[in-house]
């Protein structure tokens, strides 16, 4: 494997792993283990799918971004749809990183917040030396993570429990696997290869179902179906749940860690993207700051306002806008071209079915 595919395999990775994963135990806690990682089992499979579909529209006509490829295959209304689903999903994002670090780390909230004003300013030249310490910090938490693993007791959420919230649970599995908006800057990168796109997005996107099934597997193996469900209703990262849990305090801190890393550096990725595209669409001294604003004055306030939004935003953002973007634009606009099997029309109902169950 050449040193750019892994480069951008990581950078798929990066893309894909978030805050949805500390939603996903507390999600999925009333349906048990075995049906929980089914389900991200199959989502995985449907969103890699659909993750190809792109890639193979961006290397057929060298798309340079995804609103101009959708109004190309879609007309004007899909680029509007897709925009407007683009935004806020990142809207609903913010939130729930937001939410989700007062929850766990309300002592240095308003620290990361001067930090991401700070690199909004500066842009994203300024970055790099930060998202390395954040990754490697990433990386060394999870590792001691998964290796406390092998000493935490049996819960009783591991057994199969009521199969009938799985319905609720499936927004926020899709809200685990969102890489898709990163797919034209993949191949850019990969000089529209097409045999290295595949691998890169293969790849990459393994990262994110690994990591999905290792934090399931920690809280379902410390953590009660009734405890799980709790969580739920109080809408908290399973992380916050651990540590209150007696006799795992050792993984419930590197728990913690970990999910601090997790949430500032998807934090401050979606900040920067969505920043940026928000200054590029406004100008003038009146509009200067706003793309800041919006950004991160708006979320962080309904975050401090209301802090148990962490699922519902994250149901939000998988559900209706994530779902949009990665599920149904992409198959809608294969069936349009007439290249469609029946396992895109197949899909196309699944995602609908998401769809309207998270609205409902």
């Amino acid at each position: 494997m050449n040193k750019k595919l892994v480069q951008i395999v990581l950078f798929i990775a990066g893309n894909a792993i978030g805050a949805g994963f500390l939603g996903l135990p507390v999600a999925l806690g009333g349906v048990g283990f075995w049906p929980a990682t089914a389900a991200v089992l199959i989502l995985y499979g449907a969103m890699l799918y659909t993750g190809q579909i792109i890639a193979n529209f961006v290397l057929a006509t060298r798309s340079f971004d995804l609103p101009s490829l959708f109004q190309k295959i879609l007309g004007k209304s899909g680029a509007m749809v897709f925009c407007l689903a683009y935004f806020t999903l990142f809207f609903c994002l913010l939130v729930a990183y937001w939410t989700g670090l007062g929850n766990l780390f309300a002592f240095c909230r308003e620290c990361i917040l001067l930090v991401v004003i700070f690199l909004l300013i500066r842009g994203f030249r300024s970055i790099g030396p930060f998202n390395a310490v954040l990754t490697g910090g990433f990386i060394v938490a999870f590792a001691v993570l998964v290796f406390l693993i092998l000493h935490i007791d049996c819960g009783t959420a591991m057994e199969i429990g009521d199969l009938t919230t799985l319905n609720r649970s499936l927004s926020v599995i899709l809200c685990s696997y969102g890489f898709h908006a990163a797919i034209p800057f993949v191949c850019q990168q990969l000089d529209f290869d097409k045999s290295l796109v595949r691998k890169a997005i293969a790849y990459g996107t393994f990262f994110p179902l690994f990591f999905n099934v290792i934090i399931l597997f920690v809280s379902f193996r410390a953590l009660s179906g009734e405890e799980l469900r709790e969580g739920l209703a109080r809408g908290l990262p399973v992380f916050v749940l651990l540590c209150e849990k007696e006799g795992i305090q050792s993984c419930a801190q590197w728990g913690q860690i970990f999910s601090f890393f997790a949430i500032v550096t998807s934090l401050i990725g979606v900040s920067l993207t969505m920043g940026n595209a928000l200054q590029d669409c406004f100008s003038g001294k009146l509009m200067r700051k706003f793309h800041i604003i919006i950004t991160v004055g708006l979320p962080f306030i309904i975050s401090v306002y209301n802090p148990s939004l962490f699922i519902r935003t994250l149901e939000l953002a998988g559900g209706i806008f994530l779902n949009i973007i990665a599920g149904i634009l992409p198959l809608i606009a294969k069936i349009k071209g007439k290249i469609a099997q029946p396992l895109d029309f197949l899909l196309l109902a699944g995602f609908l079915y998401i769809l309207i169950t998270t609205i409902l």
